[in-house]
């Protein structure tokens, strides 16, 4: 397996999506990313969570009982980005920074969602799951590091939606080979390297998630976020639009309705409809 097989996030990927870190003293030990999440409770989550793996880092605490973390909520309300940006935050913490002559100490994050392993054959899905960790483990090819002396790239595997991958052994739908899935994934979570890599699992269908998932992360529940984080979050992305106050004001009354708006993902929606709306309104030409 190589760089290109994964859907890898390095820092340049995740720098352009959260864009580059501020010199601000933030309080907290974090950086303050230009594009950050909003929210108490997301900076709050964050802090925890590198403390955490910077901790089994930096300790090269190898066999760690505290492998990964388990993220569950509703749909758009921040959890894969969570994962990204505590991995943006490690990479401040411990890599190259885009360093080229630095690369060896670089961290990543691997996105990996049911239709990335998914195989057609039996076994096939689980050799992939073997693939992934030890890609994770090793690099591609074993090329991350070619001494033993040399460190290793250090790693957030992050598991989307994994009711798609890890149904639970209760549930009606749960086939022979959902069963051999979670134990090549429960044998290869028990053999990881806690020095070097961190796993997150994300649901919004906890009740679908096998139990034996759930027992082993620690987990964190993502709820719907406050209206006053909604609001900003509203007025950000009109501005990256150069929406005016007026143009976004709609989205903001909208949001101010009792449950009508319930997620990130949905102010986002709003704002792009916004947009496109002013540009119908106003075509250029």
């Amino acid at each position: 397996m190589r760089d290109s097989d994964v859907d890898l996030y390095t820092f340049e990927r995740l720098r352009g999506e959260f864009g580059p870190f501020v010199d601000k003293d933030a309080g907290d030990a974090l950086g303050r990313a230009e594009r950050d999440l909003l929210g108490p409770r997301y900076r709050e989550i964050l802090r925890e969570l590198t403390a955490i793996v910077s901790y089994q880092w930096k300790s090269h605490l190898e066999r760690s009982a505290l492998k990964g973390f388990l993220f569950h909520g509703g749909v758009g309300v921040g959890k894969t980005a969570m994962a990204k940006r505590l991995t943006y935050e490690l990479c401040r913490r411990f890599g190259d920074n885009g360093v080229a002559e630095r690369s060896s100490d670089e961290v990543v994050m691997i996105l990996i969602d049911g239709a990335d392993i998914a195989r057609g054959r039996y076994g096939d899905t689980e050799e992939q799951i073997r693939d992934i960790f030890n890609y994770a483990r090793d690099g591609q090819s074993g090329g991350h590091h070619r001494h033993d002396e040399d460190p290793k790239r250090r790693t957030i595997l992050l598991f989307d939606d994994v009711e798609s991958l890890f149904l639970t052994r209760n549930s009606s739908g749960a086939k022979e080979w959902h069963f051999s899935q979670n134990s090549i994934f429960f044998h290869s979570m028990d053999d990881l390297d806690t020095a070097h890599t961190a796993v997150i699992v994300t649901t919004n269908r906890l009740d679908l998630v096998d139990e034996a998932i759930v027992d082993r992360f620690l987990s964190y529940e993502f709820a719907a976020p406050p209206v006053s984080v909604l609001e900003q979050i509203a007025r950000d992305k009109g501005a990256l639009q150069r929406m005016t106050k007026s143009e976004i004001q709609p989205v903001l009354d909208t949001i101010h309705k009792p449950g009508a708006v319930k997620s990130i993902r949905e102010v986002e929606r709003m704002v792009m409809r916004a947009y496109v709306g002013k540009l119908l309104k106003h075509p250029i030409g």
